[in-house]
């Protein structure tokens, strides 16, 4: 029974106001709920307790007497953002998701005991996202990382997951040493228990987990792993991610395979364009992304400067290495653009707080990102909102502007259906219907303490 209590206080995310708290109305905005319906014009959300508890026309909504007006004439409301790949035990200053919009992050990795921390700081009143959590990754044999766990085989996954589930996880995430048996078992097991199932393959072809149901596979990288043709000496490390793509043919068999697995499984993609193209542009790159809309504070520039990013960082590169990046560029937009025509739901994520992906900024990039690879800043922003709450199986509590849901809203000045860089122009984040304080959370940022999060082993 206890053990049951402590699950369910791990999942708690984020603020829940009591039913006494006024009510606050956002007033004459133009709503885009997050749903794929088309925008409504002159419109008024409700929120109280936490929740909408109204959304519509203003010509149909009552108003509370008592309520707090916004006024959103001239502006759009969006659903807070969904941020699908992160490490959140490594990022220095979590309220920087708020900061940007992004108020729910799906953590891939961290341990109970970092989920528990940041419980207790929501608890005492800091700003920081919703949080659901894929557990530690699931490896076979040995672990490839710290911080992930291992079975020998099949028959140990039912015990894995009885231990996660009393952990609180939202779902489990396969890891790059699980092999087919395993992956087939992890899935099995994790449905039956009604979790979704999410990975990172190495040893298990993405077509042949679709054909398994998993739910959802990280790395528009990884997928290319099944269609590329390495040569015989091939780099570890990083580099390998950019070798070997010329020999990819997004005509030939293999890609019509996997496109078509994928498809027909509906198996929802979590491309991380971020993690793909920021960490190999450095410095430079991050100051060409970020523009003058993010800053990169010095805490965090030192924080990447660690030796322990040196295994996503292009040191010891030669001019011939650089030159692949323009072929892989391509090759990483061209899957997803394929991806997307054939109906596969894309997700957007980050991999955040790899090398120069800042949280919250990080995901308004991937967006524009998604964009550049075809997306509809619709379908781009959907990724970000009702689709991922989707793919979370959170849909009835966030990734939508509608009644019933927590409160987690952004007020625009500009509209994202025109440009999704507009997601960068907000007026206002709201979180459980309280507006966050963002200057508050942007001092936190530019102050960021390099030495703050301990990475790697404990």
């Amino acid at each position: 029974m206890m053990l049951g209590i402590l699950a369910a206080a791990v999942c708690l995310s984020g603020l829940q106001l009591a039913e006494s708290e006024p009510s606050v109305a956002i007033v004459g905005a133009t709503i885009i709920d997050g749903t794929g319906r088309p925008p409504i014009s002159d419109a008024v959300a409700v929120m109280r307790g936490g929740r909408f508890v109204a959304v519509g026309k203003r010509s149909r909504i009552k108003i509370p007497a008592d309520a707090r007006r916004v006024d959103g004439r001239g502006k759009w409301l969006v659903p807070g953002l969904i941020d699908m790949h992160v490490h959140i035990d490594e990022v220095l200053t979590p309220g920087t998701f708020v900061l940007y919009g992004v108020t729910s992050v799906r953590d891939v990795g961290s341990n109970v005991a970092t989920m528990q921390a940041l419980r207790d700081r929501a608890a005492k009143g800091e700003v920081l996202p919703r949080r659901f959590w894929m557990g530690r990754n699931i490896d076979e044999g040995v672990p490839s990382w710290w911080g992930a766990v291992a079975v020998k085989g099949p028959k140990e996954v039912p015990a894995l997951l009885d231990a996660m589930q009393r952990e609180g996880v939202d779902g489990v995430k396969l890891y790059v040493r699980a092999k087919p048996d395993v992956t087939r078992a992890v899935i099995l097991e994790a449905h039956r228990r009604r979790l979704p199932v999410t990975a990172h393959l190495s040893n298990t072809l993405p077509s042949t987990a679709a054909e398994m149901g998993i739910d959802n596979l990280e790395h528009i990288t990884t997928l290319l792993d099944e269609l590329r043709t390495l040569p015989g000496h091939t780099p570890d490390g990083y580099l390998k991610t950019f070798v070997g793509l010329e020999s990819v043919n997004f005509r030939g068999a293999k890609t019509e395979h996997l496109v078509r697995s994928l498809a027909r499984h509906h198996v929802a993609v979590t491309p991380t364009l971020t993690v793909a193209v920021l960490p190999v542009g450095g410095e430079a790159g991050a100051v060409a992304t970020y523009g003058d809309w993010a800053t990169v504070p010095s805490g965090w520039r030192k924080f990447w400067a660690d030796p322990y990013w040196d295994f996503i960082a292009t040191k010891g590169w030669t001019p011939e290495d650089y030159n692949r990046i323009p072929t892989a560029r391509a090759k990483f937009f061209g899957l997803v653009q394929q991806l997307n025509r054939a109906g596969v739901q894309i997700i957007a994520g980050t991999d955040t707080p790899a090398p120069w992906v800042l949280p919250g900024a990080g995901l308004l990039a991937e967006l524009q990102l998604l964009v550049e690879a075809g997306l509809t800043p619709s379908d781009a922003l959907r990724a970000a909102t009702g689709r991922a709450a989707d793919v979370l199986r959170k849909g009835a509590s966030v990734g939508t502007i509608r009644p019933g849901r927590f409160a987690d809203c952004l007020l625009l000045d500009a509209n994202p259906l025109e440009d999704i860089r507009n997601l960068r122009h907000i007026r206002s984040v709201f979180l459980g219907g309280t507006e966050a304080d963002r200057g508050t959370l942007d001092s936190a940022f530019q102050n960021a303490d390099p030495k703050s999060v301990k990475t790697g082993p404990p």
